[in-house]
């Protein structure tokens, strides 16, 4: 038996919804035509690609893992081939991932992009944590990955797009609003703080009150950036944040610069290391940097006006 590309749809499709039922649902296809494409599979290995339990869902073995990566590469290839074949790199589909507390401010400014200048090419994303963008990109579910830098490893390869600041983000009716100049960490610190409760995420946010020996009080823990941005708008309390607001952020939170030195985080785009990169995904690279730019002029300019305005209300 040779391998298809068919079979190894339905192998991904399997793995990535974890049933049979759902792999065939999603392709519009039998639910039989996927269990005998990987038992098909599992007889050409030798090996089993899933570990099944009784209701349970179905669940990658090592083997398997392995497998999903190199299928993943083999069809991103013919994708790339078929793309290829008219000249037209501009077409197919790119995986890409973005980390979740970015997406909202980044995302929709790269779609945008991307559709007005490549109709014909299909730009797929999921959302999710660092240490999730990293197993994504090690398992080739996405080709590259907008996202922070926080300790990646060799095997990831990184090209740096902005090296960001953090910032305290504070209730506009506060006292703290209304100092003049840039705020001290020492200030922060004695208010009530809001964390972004994502992994490593939290780490770095904290590491600054560290450095200057500073233990707040953490007050709320939240994944959401727009959740955080409510509840300082809300008096809750104030929060220490790299991500920029998204264009009509919450008006009641007021984004203030810090005055120490502190830690930078690397925006990047991540890649594997070792992948070959399509023509394609080069396309959607150029289109994320444009979009940090745009996005990130814009944010500069809303951040002119909010000193402004704090200037003369002083």
């Amino acid at each position: 038996m040779r391998i298809s590309l068919r079979l190894l749809r339905y192998f991904t499709a399997a793995a990535e919804t974890g049933s049979t039922t759902a792999a065939a649902r999603q392709l519009n296809v039998s639910q039989p035509s996927i269990s005998v494409a990987i038992r098909e599979l599992e007889a050409l290995f030798d090996d089993t690609l899933f570990t099944r339990e009784s209701g349970a869902k179905m669940t990658l073995t090592r083997f398997g893992v392995r497998k999903l990566a190199e299928a993943h590469q083999l069809l991103r290839a013919a994708a790339s081939f078929e793309a290829d074949d008219g000249g037209d790199a501009a077409a197919g589909e790119v995986q890409i991932g973005v980390f979740s507390t970015i997406a909202p401010v980044y995302l929709p400014v790269l779609l945008r992009i991307a559709s007005e200048r490549f109709c014909d090419l299909s730009v797929r994303f999921i959302e999710g944590d660092l240490m999730q963008l990293e197993d994504a990109l090690r398992s080739s579910r996405i080709e590259l990955a907008l996202m922070y830098d926080v300790g990646l490893p060799a095997d990831i390869e990184r090209e740096c797009l902005a090296e960001l600041r953090p910032y305290a983000l504070v209730p506009a009716a506060s006292k703290l609003a209304k100092k003049t100049g840039k705020l001290s960490l020492h200030d922060l610190a004695k208010e009530p703080l809001i964390l972004i409760d994502l992994p490593h995420s939290r780490e770095f946010l904290m590491a600054p009150f560290w450095q200057c020996g500073l233990a707040p009080e953490v007050r709320y823990r939240a994944t959401s950036l727009e959740l955080v941005r409510g509840m300082v708008a809300n008096g809750l309390g104030v929060s220490l944040l790299i991500t920029q607001g998204k264009a009509g952020a919450e008006p009641a939170a007021i984004e203030r610069p810090i005055r120490e030195e502190t830690i930078r985080q690397p925006l990047v785009i991540a890649r594997p290391a070792r992948a070959s990169r399509t023509k394609a995904a080069e396309l959607v690279a150029q289109c994320m940097r444009d979009a940090v730019n745009e996005a990130m002029a814009k944010g500069a300019g809303r951040a002119a006006r909010t000193r402004r305005r704090g200037t003369r209300t002083d």
